[in-house]
């Protein structure tokens, strides 16, 4: 029947899938590995940065500058965790690339495979993050029923960053300045996301822009279903719509200069 693959293409598409999850997954487990050997602390070490940055904005916006934000320790915790977890997973993906540029050569793979394992590798510390995130809420505020609906945006904040690595690991294949560039924007990317402020006290005009950001959006839904318990449909959706964008975005690019990235290193 035309338009029906055949039943051999279709086993050797399995096949070719099932390699190319366990080259993602040996990748992912490789690099955890790399990223934490010889160290006594582990993942402690990962969330030294982290904690020191809430150490210090916390002291500023309680004590410097007072923020009226209810559950301050909270929502700037959940804010700084999960940009974190984009700052990672975005330097992650241009390093990655550059690091197995010697596999790239060698064995054929996709090279989209690269991307996806340093992201699971980012993954990882996330969803620990996220652990501790929820264990804090339950411990300051108790629980609340919409902490049942955390996954979704985690899962938007994956989608978005990996998205975001796609676009910067081809800039990066073509322009090495890029991973310098890329260490100013994302500084400014903190402070035009609502991650020791709260967007909504903001004059409409400049709200209005910082919606803009995708991780506004996110870093709302993870304040929401973890600290107010306030659900928005339609925000949620709008949310979900944007992740993917993103991430088809930046996959489709990286995908059309694939081939010429292997070259490039």
């Amino acid at each position: 029947m035309s338009g029906t693959s055949p039943p051999g293409a279709r086993r050797h598409r399995m096949r070719d899938l099932r390699k190319y999850v366990t080259i993602i997954r040996e990748l992912a487990i490789a690099d955890f590995r790399l990223k934490y050997h010889d160290s006594a602390l582990g993942y402690i070490w990962s969330m030294l940065n982290p904690l020191l940055m809430f150490v210090i904005y916390y002291f500023v916006f309680t004590r410097i500058f007072p923020s009226s934000i209810a559950h301050y320790p909270l929502f700037l915790m959940a804010g700084i965790l999960n940009y974190a977890f984009f700052q990672d997973c975005t330097f992650s993906a241009m390093n990655s690339l550059f690091g197995k540029s010697h596999l790239m050569k060698k064995i054929y793979f996709p090279k989209s495979v690269i991307i996806f394992a340093s992201s699971i590798t980012c993954s990882i510390s996330l969803l620990i993050n996220t652990v501790v995130l929820l264990l804090m809420a339950l411990l300051l505020k108790g629980p609340i029923p919409l902490m049942v609906l955390l996954p979704l945006p985690v899962i938007c904040l994956i989608l978005f960053s990996v998205g975001m690595a796609f676009i910067l690991a081809t800039l990066f294949a073509y322009f090495r300045d890029m991973s310098q560039i890329w260490g100013v924007l994302v500084l400014v990317i903190f402070w035009v996301s609502p991650i020791v402020f709260d967007v909504d006290v903001l004059p409409q005009a400049i709200s209005n822009f910082v919606y803009f950001n995708p991780l506004t959006r996110i870093f709302g839904l993870i304040r929401h279903y973890t600290i107010y318990n306030y659900f928005n449909l339609r925000f949620l959706l709008m949310t979900v719509l944007y992740s993917l964008a993103v991430f088809a975005a930046g996959y489709l690019i990286f995908r059309r200069h694939e081939d010429r990235i292997a070259e490039l290193f």
